[in-house]
């Protein structure tokens, strides 16, 4: 695995999640899913949330454009390695595996639908992880959060060191924890220790304790930076104690803002697949990216941090108002696209634009055209003044405030010693 690659584990398609789950927030789900991929160098899912997260499937199913980013250039799949061989099972296997255990939550005719999963399997970058380290994690986990002064808060001391000392005997007995026991078995182990009274008191918070480090398990294994809802923002902050850095008020950035037009879900709907490796092929998003990673630690790092985050921003409100005003390809045209990033110099004006790669059936000769929005002719016949773009900018702001479709995106990147984590707190309204 690339380490030096900045992969970040996208938890919005986490099956419990309304955003996941329910095909009412579809256009929700892949909205943000484009803002992840224009923020991040690569996102990452679970084996199971590719195979049992339902607004992903439908639109790898249903949405041609979507389908396009399943890249191994923009995803990763982190999937069950049984043997510890790097031989992963197939997304196929591991939905056989869930519908025999009855964890299915899409119909069955879609849920055992091969044609997607196979598809991802193969176009995506797949990232083993072993159940036995999972249980590793898990395990060192439990017992940091319960020796921790949160748990301390909780349930005083006796308690505290009550429930430490039958964990430590069920890890010795089972050579680790699992959840399970957690959930249900720490209940009659409790009872027969003359303790139940500390289940029925405290049952809500060991529940909340012990689901930390399983909501935090693959992020730690495969050390990425975790993408998540206010969902998981408590299970983060008990798995992850350590606070964000104090940089004058907070160390959070801000990475989508109500002025911006990429923080529009609507807006950012216009962004077809092409328009989205150009973005993050600009100066701007390395740039970003370097700061973001590099790590802010002072008020000098997190102004040139967000001087970065400005600039890259206006960069997609630029690409949002061409994509709102330009013209598309003819419907007429029958060259067969290929989805390639490629810089294509005009002869004419020595304009730089992105293009669509095109095989002409006939010659077979590769051919380039400019992408339905940053094309020449644009360039030429709509040159657009720095307050012009500006103008445009906050029509189209109006136009998307005033339409029924103008959710908006908000997130922020806590920086936290060596990890970096973004919380969705737009999420707040599923």
């Amino acid at each position: 695995m690339n380490e030096q690659l900045n992969r970040a584990y996208w938890m919005l398609a986490d099956t419990e999640l309304p955003i996941a789950k329910d095909l009412t927030y579809k256009s929700s789900f892949e909205a943000h899913f484009k803002h992840g991929l224009l923020f991040n160098e690569k996102l990452m899912i679970s084996d199971a949330q590719a195979v049992n997260c339902v607004n992903f499937r439908t639109l790898v199913n249903e949405n041609t454009e979507f389908k396009q980013l399943m890249s191994k250039d923009l995803l990763s799949i982190a999937v069950r390695d049984p043997l510890g061989t790097s031989k992963c099972d197939r997304l196929t296997q591991v939905r056989d595996a869930f519908q025999k255990e009855n964890k299915r939550n899409m119909a069955q005719e879609e849920f055992l639908t091969d044609i997607d999963l196979d598809y991802v399997n193969e176009n995506c970058e797949i990232i083993p992880y072993t159940y036995s380290s999972l249980r590793e994690n898990y395990t060192e986990n439990i017992f940091e959060i319960f020796k921790g002064e949160n748990a301390h808060q909780v349930f005083g001391s006796d308690i505290q060191k009550l429930l430490i000392e039958r964990l430590l005997i069920e890890s010795e007995r089972d050579h680790g924890l699992g959840r399970v026991f957690l959930h249900k078995n720490f209940e009659s182990d409790l009872r027969k220790a003359g303790k139940h009274e500390v289940w029925s008191k405290h049952k809500n918070d060991i529940i909340r304790f012990s689901d930390a480090p399983y909501v935090t398990g693959i992020s730690k294994v495969l050390n990425t930076n975790p993408i998540y809802s206010p969902l998981h923002q408590s299970s983060f902050e008990l798995a992850y104690p350590k606070k964000p850095q104090i940089i004058e008020k907070e160390s959070a950035i801000e990475i989508a803002t109500n002025l911006n037009l990429s923080s529009y879900e609507a807006a950012l709907s216009k962004l077809m697949p092409e328009d989205i490796l150009f973005l993050r092929d600009s100066f701007e998003f390395k740039e970003y990216q370097k700061k973001i990673n590099y790590g802010v630690s002072n008020e000098n790092s997190l102004d040139n941090t967000l001087d970065a985050l400005i600039a890259y921003q206006n960069l997609i409100d630029q690409y949002i108002i061409k994509r709102h005003l330009g013209l598309k390809t003819s419907k007429q045209f029958k060259g067969k696209r290929f989805l390639e990033p490629m810089r294509k110099i005009s002869q004419e004006g020595g304009v730089f634009s992105l293009g669509l790669a095109l095989t002409d059936a006939i010659s077979g000769g590769a051919l380039s055209i400019a992408n339905f929005f940053v094309s020449e002719f644009i360039d030429r016949q709509s040159t657009l003044t720095e307050q012009k773009m500006t103008r445009e900018k906050y029509k189209l702001q109006t136009a998307i405030e005033h339409s029924e479709y103008s959710s908006k995106i908000k997130a922020q990147h806590l920086t936290k010693g060596d990890a970096n984590e973004t919380i969705y707190t737009s999420l707040d309204k599923f």
